[in-house]
């Protein structure tokens, strides 16, 4: 039996523990790179999910657009008016 994990935020559908899904997170990384291996690390301080979603859902997304969305939004409150 398959034992409920998240619902997807946008259809609703359920998404069991074990099957695929889409998230977009926000996630404060700090990378290292280590000599001895000639790798980078990257530590992940602190993660918050935005939203989850289904597979069907989540691959309907084009990343690039995202990408673009994000990056107009504003980082200050510059474009509130005051009342």
């Amino acid at each position: 039996m398959n034992r409920k994990f998240k619902e997807c935020n946008r259809c609703g559908k359920v998404i069991y523990y074990g099957n695929a899904y889409v998230s977009i997170n926000r996630n404060v990384e700090q990378g290292e790179f280590i000599i001895a291996t000639n790798n980078v690390e990257i530590t992940v301080i602190d993660s918050e999910e935005i939203i989850a979603l289904c597979g069907s859902c989540g691959n309907s997304f084009n990343a690039a657009i995202i990408e673009n969305i994000v990056n107009s939004i504003p980082t200050d409150d510059s474009n509130i008016r005051n009342n």
